[in-house]
């Protein structure tokens, strides 16, 4: 096989994961602009249930306070790094679909929460997906290692009420990493799904 046709390679020189540096400059951008937990863009119940329904999407890409953003960034910057040269067009169906996923979760399942705010939740989806594209192709005991060590953290984060290695002026959500989790999950199974009943090559896959 030829460099060309290797994922993250074009013409023998590394690709640059330009919608991982885009989206990162976005959020960073919009701290530095805005500030910590702009009114105006955080998740609000209240002024959602108004009709202020941009604030779903842009609630994710603010932050509470400068070390919340610092590590929401960073991640999102190194999973991108590590993961975008072979997601390529899954990695914004990712982020969409995770936070349809974290959405629906918030307002259905954290009824006594009113404001929210971070990347968090969409993140672990993120890893979920890229770790799976991984294992089919590289089957990696480090993979399983690693996914396993996220549903482990996940879950030690929700019985523990916050998260482990990260504190914020705003309280944590950590079941807002299982819904990010498990909405990647359904991303995968549905690809999956729709992959084996049309017969779509797995060449395509990097297309």
């Amino acid at each position: 096989m030829t460099t060309s046709l290797k994922p993250g390679v074009r013409h023998g020189s590394v690709m640059l994961p330009w919608r991982t540096l885009l989206l990162g400059a976005v959020a960073a951008i919009a701290y530095l602009f805005f500030g910590a937990a702009p009114e105006a863009w955080v998740f609000d119940r209240a002024a959602i249930s108004q009709g202020e329904y941009w604030r779903l999407a842009t609630g994710h890409w603010v932050h509470s306070d400068s070390l919340h953003a610092f590590w929401d960034i960073s991640a999102l910057l190194l999973l991108g790094a590590l993961f975008e040269p072979w997601l390529k067009w899954r990695m914004p169906l990712a982020l969409f679909v995770t936070t349809i996923g974290v959405d629906v979760w918030l307002w259905c399942g954290e009824h006594s929460l009113q404001y929210y705010c971070g990347l968090s939740g969409i993140l672990n989806g993120l890893l979920i997906v890229g770790l799976l594209h991984l294992w089919r192709d590289f089957r990696h005991p480090l993979i399983w290692i690693t996914g396993t060590g996220a549903v482990l953290k996940i879950i030690v984060e929700i019985s523990a009420g916050q998260a482990l290695l990260t504190q914020t002026d705003w309280p944590s959500v950590p079941t807002v990493h299982a819904a990010g989790f498990l909405s990647g999950l359904v991303l995968m199974l549905g690809i999956w799904v729709v992959g084996r009943l049309y017969k779509i090559p797995a060449s395509l896959n990097y297309a």
